[in-house]
């Protein structure tokens, strides 16, 4: 069954972000019910540790009373379902809550995964120089926890259907809107064959409506004066017939007005020439599009990536944060400590966060984690001024620029295209600034390298590609190597020609060298190609220095 452009993109743009939503709500679900664990954990043996500290001095002293005092405060708290403070020989001094909690057979859980009757049964030691008198026994209400979780995954999953019902609207418009000029085009096709079967071809409703100010609106408009070029020289050519018909019946005394009229025929041939040359301009800045649009896919890769660990950072740091605060907390309680012994408490528990939390290495590892944030940001910047040094690739403006800054943003352009197959090896020189079109030589050496990561890659195996740039002279040398398959040398003239590619149908236009080598020389200088089949090729782009360059050396 044949799919319509349409029914792809609709089809393909929901799958996908099927897939994504799919990961991101199992991802945050599990993060979200590990954070809610770890939280619950941390607060019942917080409350714990807190409570044995409170009922201490109680327990040493037998003090009853202030334990049911400290008892029924604690039960205040309305996620407290039981407490127990039990002496050193089992004996129960103080207890609280529901009788049937109270007295049943206590079994301590170390996670919320642990728990089964909806209770979080932790305990905590009563000691006094580490010889303990007691402990105490705590469960906390899991009810809110787990309504909490239970919450999380409705919002997940109602925003998840949410979204894939958007993204499929969205996408049945993008492919309506895609498609929508495509088809007139092939109309337009359509109508330009029938006229031309029927001798018909001055009908102004071949030509197609333009209906936006896009990729596919240029398509359009060049194929509108396509057929208002064909429609001039088939005019033009009809004419010519007839008249050659006419000059054939005319007398020899004619001969001087019908040299004349061909004359002006010919004056007529050169214009329509010049069309063609307009239309061969058309399709050399298609292929400048193309080059854009083939290094869309791996920017964008190469955008995500610092991002990425940027967003994991960013967690790890949040987690470093809770342990300063816990640590924080506990040092304000060692500052407001009256007596000394629970001074001396509140510091062995400080001295055992630092050492359970290991704030040691989380004061090493910040640093590092801040530097890698700092680093794939600079990455993303680079990227993106690369971008805009692309986005000038159709200006006529020059100026003064580093060749060496120039192969730098290349090469973070066409990344993605090549770390798969090679490694590069830059050897660069101090050169004199060029006066140069920056988006032009940037697409000569990204049309340069992306061929040589296709030589490579056609080897079947992980090669190199080596960049020198040297000053011989009077100009400034780019020399780009590579280990690949070669050039065979009957075709290696024919490799700078307009539409010769050895890519299969469909894989190039062939004009990526054609193009370059047009830009090369209209900078004044020159692109060669050396190279051996089965050991790979070398390509040179040679520069002149100016006068004004060498001024600002």
């Amino acid at each position: 069954m044949r799919l319509s452009l349409r029914t792809k993109t609709i089809v393909g743009v929901a799958l996908i972000e099927l897939i994504l939503l799919v990961i991101l709500i199992v991802t945050a679900i599990g993060f979200m019910t590990q954070i809610i664990d770890d939280t619950l954990t941390k607060r019942a043996k917080t409350t714990a540790e807190l409570f044995a500290t409170t009922t201490k001095d109680a327990v040493l002293s037998y003090d009853l009373a202030s334990l049911d005092a400290f008892t029924s405060d604690l039960m205040s708290h309305p996620d407290i379902a039981y407490v127990r403070v039990i002496g050193q020989n089992g004996a129960l001094f103080a207890s609280g809550g529901d009788p049937a909690l109270v007295n049943r057979t206590f079994v301590e859980d170390s996670q919320l995964a642990d728990v089964t009757d909806g209770i979080f049964d932790t305990a905590a030691a009563i000691f006094e120089d580490e010889f303990v008198f007691g402990r105490v026994e705590v469960g906390l209400g899991i009810q809110s926890t787990q309504q909490a979780i239970a919450t999380v995954r409705r919002w997940s999953l109602s925003i998840a259907l949410v979204e894939l019902v958007l993204v499929a609207a969205f996408s049945f418009i993008l492919g309506s809107y895609l498609t929508r000029q495509l088809k007139a085009l092939t109309a337009g096709s359509r109508r330009v064959r029938t006229a031309l079967q029927r001798g018909n071809f001055k009908d102004s409703t071949i030509q197609v409506d333009v209906k936006s100010d896009d990729e596919l609106s240029d398509l359009a408009k060049s194929f509108n004066r396509l057929v208002t070029a064909l429609q001039h020289e088939l005019a033009v050519n009809a004419q010519q017939r007839r008249d050659l018909t006419s000059m054939n019946l005319e007398l020899e005394g004619k001969v001087r007005r019908r040299t004349q009229a061909l004359s002006d025929k010919n004056a007529e041939l050169s214009q329509a020439n010049q069309h063609m040359k307009e239309t061969q301009q058309q399709l050399l800045q298609a292929e400048k599009l193309a080059s854009v649009g083939q290094l869309a896919a791996g920017v964008a890769h190469e955008i995500n990536n610092p991002v990425g660990f940027i967003a994991s950072n960013l967690s790890t740091l949040k987690d470093y944060v809770s342990a300063y605060q816990l640590l924080i907390h506990h040092a304000q309680l060692l500052a407001n400590c009256d007596d000394d012994a629970a001074f001396d408490t509140t510091l062995a528990e400080l001295r055992h966060i630092i050492e359970r939390e290991d704030i040691e290495f989380i004061d090493q590892d910040v640093h590092a984690l801040l530097n890698e944030s700092s680093e794939g940001l600079r990455r993303v910047s680079e990227i993106v001024n690369g971008l805009k040094l692309f986005s000038r690739m159709d200006s006529q403006e020059r100026q003064l620029f580093d060749i060496n800054a120039c192969l730098k943003t290349t090469l973070n352009m066409v990344n993605n295209e090549l770390k798969y197959h090679c490694e590069i090896d830059t050897q660069f020189s101090d050169l004199p600034h060029l006066l140069i079109n920056v988006g032009q030589l940037n697409q000569v050496f990204t049309n340069i390298l992306i061929n040589a990561g296709h030589a490579i890659k056609a080897t079947g195996k992980f090669g190199q590609i080596t960049i020198n740039t040297a000053t011989r002279g009077q100009n400034v040398v780019v020399a780009i190597c590579d280990n690949g398959t070669g050039i065979p040398e009957e075709i290696r003239r024919d490799i700078f020609n307009p539409f010769f590619t050895t890519k299969a149908e469909g894989s190039g236009t062939g004009l990526g060298l054609s193009i370059s080598i047009g830009i090369v020389t209209e900078h004044g200088g020159t692109l060669t190609v050396d190279s051996t089949l089965g050991k790979g090729s070398c390509f040179s782009v040679c520069l002149p220095i100016s006068r004004e360059e060498e001024a600002h050396k």
